[in-house]
This record gives C-alpha cells, sequence and structure tokens, in this order.
C-alpha cells in the first residue's frame, strides 16, 4: 500500500510538472510584444474539471438501472444504456448475464422513473441484450462512436450502477488501458473456456452493477459497453467493455429478428490439444501435429456432410487463418453469415487438402 501512495505521489507530480511547463510554453507563445495572457496551472485544470463535468450532465441521463426479476422476486441489477427513442418506444442495451434467469424486468430512469420493460432478445456469445420500454420520455439517445478509432491512453469515463440503484448513475474516470484484448468466458460454467470474448480495456473503476453501462469518450460519444472486471487481490484497475463496434451489428440482428442467427457447418469436434496420448494415438493423429481441430462427427446433409468432410479429418485452418482449437474455428466461423462460402484446411491420412463448404 505505501508504494502504491509514492507511486501516485510520483504521478501526481509528473502531471503538476507537465501543466506547468504548458502554462510557460503558453505564456512564452503569447509574448511577442504582448502583455502574455495569464495562463496557470489551476486555469488549465479548472477547465479539464469543466470539461468532465459537462460531459457528464450532458450523458448520465442516457444510462439507465435494471431490476431483473423472477417470479416478481428481485433476482439482481445491472445498467443499461438508452440506444434509440422513437415513436413512444424506448431501446435499451444491456449485457445478457444482466437479464439472464429473469422472467420480468424494471428499467430505472435516471429522473427515477421506473417502467417495466420487455426483453426483445439476447445473445450468450456476446453477452449483449436489447430491452424496449414502451413509454414517451423526453430522453436522447446514446451518440454511438466509432470504438475502431479509440486510442490507448485516451480519456474516458464509465457511468453505471455499481451495487444497485442505491449507488445509480456513478461516474468513474479512467483511460483506455489497451484495445483488441481477447478474455476467455466459460458460457456453461464447466470450467472449461468456451469462447474468446473481444474487449476494450480500461482502468475506470467498474464493479457489480456496472455492467451494460456505459464506456464513453471525451466527446460524449458511446465507445464501449461495460462488461466484466478481474477480480482478484493482486489485480486492480482490470475492467473490460465490449466494443460498440462489436455491439452494433448483434443489437441490429436482435431488433429486427429477436434473436441472433449464427451459421452452422454441422460437425461435433474437439481440440487436438485437449487429446491426451492414448487418445492421439487411437486417432491415428501424428505427434507432430498439436493444434487443430480433431472431427468427430458429421451431421447428416450438413453444410460439412455436403463437401465430403469425414469423422477423424483434422481442421487445421480457416479461409486461410490457422485454427488452433476449437474457440478458434468458432470464432471464424461467427463473423460468417449464412450462405456464405468458406475454405477449410485438413489433414486427412496424412495429407494436407482443402475444401469449399456453403454454411447454413
Amino acid at each position: 500500500m505505501k508504494n502504491n501512495k509514492f507511486i501516485s505521489l510520483i504521478v501526481f507530480a509528473l502531471v503538476l510538472s507537465n501543466l506547468y511547463l504548458f502554462s510557460i510554453v503558453l505564456q512564452k507563445e503569447n509574448s511577442q510584444g504582448e502583455t502574455p495572457k495569464e495562463t496557470t496551472v489551476n486555469k488549465v485544470v479548472t477547465e479539464f474539471d469543466t470539461s468532465i463535468t459537462k460531459l457528464v450532465e450532458e450523458t448520465q441521463n442516457k444510462v439507465v438501472s435494471i431490476i431483473t426479476q423472477k417470479h416478481s422476486q428481485n433476482a439482481g441489477s445491472g445498467s443499461g444504456i438508452v440506444y434509440k427513442n422513437k415513436d413512444g418506444k424506448v431501446l435499451i442495451v444491456t449485457n445478457h448475464h444482466v437479464i439472464d434467469g429473469g422472467d420480468s424486468y424494471i428499467v430505472r430512469f435516471a429522473n427515477g422513473e421506473e417502467i417495466e420493460a420487455t426483453l426483445l432478445g439476447s445473445d450468450q456469445y456476446t453477452d449483449l441484450a436489447l430491452l424496449e420500454v414502451k413509454a414517451d420520455l423526453d430522453i436522447e439517445p446514446f451518440e454511438l462512436g466509432d470504438s475502431a478509432l479509440s486510442k490507448v491512453g485516451e480519456f474516458v469515463i464509465a457511468i453505471g450502477s455499481p451495487l444497485g440503484v442505491e449507488f445509480e448513475n456513478s461516474v468513474t474516470f479512467g483511460i483506455i488501458s489497451g484495445k483488441n484484448r481477447m478474455v476467455p468466458v466459460d458460457l456453461n460454467n464447466d470450467g472449461i473456456s468456451d469462447w474468446d470474448m473481444h474487449v476494450l480495456q480500461t482502468d475506470a473503476a467498474i464493479n457489480p452493477g456496472n455492467s451494460g453501462g456505459a464506456l464513453v469518450n471525451m466527446a460524449g460519444e458511446l465507445v464501449g459497453i461495460n462488461s466484466m472486471k478481474f477480480s482478484s487481490d493482486s489485480v486492480e484497475g482490470m475492467g473490460f467493455s465490449i466494443p460498440v463496434n462489436e455491439m452494433i451489428p448483434i443489437i441490429k440482428q436482435i431488433e429486427e429478428t429477436g434473436k441472433v442467427v449464427y451459421p452452422i457447418i454441422g460437425i461435433s469436434a474437439v481440440s487436438i490439444k485437449d487429446l491426451n496420448g492414448f487418445q492421439k494415438v487411437n486417432q491415428n493423429i501424428p505427434n507432430d501435429v498439436t493444434d487443430g481441430v480433431l472431427i468427430v462427427e458429421i451431421t447428416k446433409d450438413s453444410p460439412a456432410d455436403k463437401a465430403k468432410l469425414e469423422s477423424g479429418d483434422i481442421m487445421t485452418s480457416y479461409n486461410g487463418e490457422s485454427v488452433k482449437d476449437f474457440k478458434d474455428f468458432r470464432r471464424n466461423l461467427y463473423k460468417n453469415k449464412v450462405g456464405d462460402s468458406v475454405k477449410l484446411g485438413f489433414i486427412r491420412d496424412g495429407q494436407e487438402m482443402e475444401v469449399d463448404v456453403i454454411l447454413e
């Protein structure tokens, strides 16, 4: 703890010294035969504080609290953001895990008004859900940013309801600490990672209840949906948000169809790295083959069956990209849509082969 305080003092001193130097530079630039304007550290800090408070004022009411109920009893809570507001319908984006297990939902707006919501659909892989509230409300939806343009070190604020509605619309401040992070997720609680979520990393404090809330840049644009954090005594300041560019196509699907449709190929498979020595020998898998996916079973009349793939084939590539394990395969598959043609590389009887598969 003492080390942390010492580091904090150093960082604070560096910030003040940089602001002081910035002040001197401004005074020099304004001193060409004129009386320099009084530009001080206090003025710079005050202007920065003002911009933050203005940003909060403009965006705070676009974040809501969500109360998930089961058999009319409160089963959990989280946050959400106003995605659209048109024709007496307010669409709220939140996390799948916020609404999962509930049978009814209450949305609490920033003004304290509580309205029952309808679940339009959700997706466990991307951890996104869409709620609809039927009401005429004077709330502007979030302006959506471009998360691909977000930069590491860029200032952001996180808005949500940590620990429930008692702390609704809490605001924390930080930076984008990393981009294109891949975080393993266990979807069925069997202790095995089923999916890698593509996320933004931030050090803005995110706590239980913040899930589904907003990650906002200094332009007031939504750049992420806060989703999770690393929780450990040895880890601090590692929160993760779903990039808005990942959110948009999923939410559009849910809005239009009530669900997210992923293509299928029609196989049961297992990662090569999950096989023990005996299993590899039994399947005639060479010792030098350590990556890939072993096809265990083919569904009749499926895309894989129509492409003449066989049980025992070892899939090694997908559209030219190497496939290390089943998560790799699934992530690549879900980038495509029904009707797409993909090229699969595989090993059969020691021979490398390729085949085109039409996804269904």
